[in-house]
């Protein structure tokens, strides 16, 4: 994109992370699980899978902007974030304001696709979106705090659906919180040094060492919750080796993980796109 678009348009673009794709895929899966796991035909569902897609991108960059509004200062400290563009100073809060603006307008567009219950339980986010930012100043469990604002999408799903929030979509929605956990704290170990310096509070900071452990519970209590609800219906050959092939494949990449490495831990951050991916597939399949 550097060589295709002008600097001022590769900033706002570098501003809500579009070179990195992963952000709005990790807010996805969780939408695209929900809806995967419905027993309804899924040509019904496409218009679904499209709106969802198009406000996980939107509602992703807010969520990026919002969090560099309030934290650039912090930014501008950390090796990793400062050369962000309201950090380095290369976009104005004001224009990025406007901006922001803009993509929450399109973002309650997509939700007032939905019914009126759904619209108003999507509209209760807003203001934890908001308070995300602050949460690494007052407590150690950010991670925790982002796993409730990012699978906000299973509980709309629930809703749109079933106009509540069921048992089964309430444990979905847990072990994605887990999930989200896990993966996070992966990513906060590639800014554990620079965190402590700066007195930024994280689940990286909090488990420091014992870091690994906690993480492969977290992804293991996921994934054992999976697979309740995937056979709480019906339980067959195919669908328990397509299982524990994910479970081992998963836990496995876990096990491998280098918490002392920056490198390392970026890189098993990104593969749980990947683990997304076929955990989706595994859904939609079963």
């Amino acid at each position: 994109m550097d060589k295709i678009f002008p600097e001022k348009i590769n900033n706002y673009f570098e501003l809500i992370r579009l070179n990195k794709p992963i952000g709005f895929m990790l807010l996805l899966w969780p939408c695209w699980f929900s809806l995967a796991y419905l027993e309804f035909p899924q040509q019904y569902l496409l218009s679904y899978y499209i709106l969802f897609f198009i406000g996980s991108v939107i509602m992703r960059s807010a969520g990026c902007i919002i969090n560099d509004l309030m934290d650039q200062d912090i930014d501008s400290k950390i090796e990793r974030t400062a050369t962000r563009p309201l950090a380095s100073k290369k976009i104005t809060n004001f224009n990025a304001i406007i901006f922001l603006s803009i993509l929450l307008t399109i973002g309650l567009l997509i939700l007032l696709q939905f019914k009126t219950q759904s619209i108003l339980v999507g509209l209760l986010s807003t203001p934890l979106i908001i308070l995300y930012p602050l949460m690494k100043r007052i407590t150690f469990w950010p991670q925790l705090f982002l796993g409730i604002i990012f699978n906000w999408g299973v509980i709309i799903c629930s809703v749109e659906f079933f106009g509540t929030i069921t048992n089964e979509y309430l444990i979905l929605y847990l072990a994605c919180v887990l999930w989200t956990i896990g993966y996070d704290t992966i990513y906060a170990y590639q800014d554990l040094k620079d965190d402590k310096k700066n007195s930024i509070k994280s689940t990286a900071v909090l488990f420091e060492d014992k870091g690994k452990y906690l993480v492969l519970t977290f992804y293991t209590l996921m994934l054992i919750m999976i697979g309740y609800l995937s056979f709480s219906h019906t339980i067959e050959i195919l669908k328990l080796f397509a299982y524990f092939s994910i479970f081992i494949y998963i836990i496995v990449n876990i096990i491998r993980w280098d918490h002392k490495s920056e490198q390392n831990s970026g890189k098993k951050f990104r593969q749980n796109n990947f683990f997304g991916a076929i955990i989706f597939l595994y859904l939609l399949s079963f």
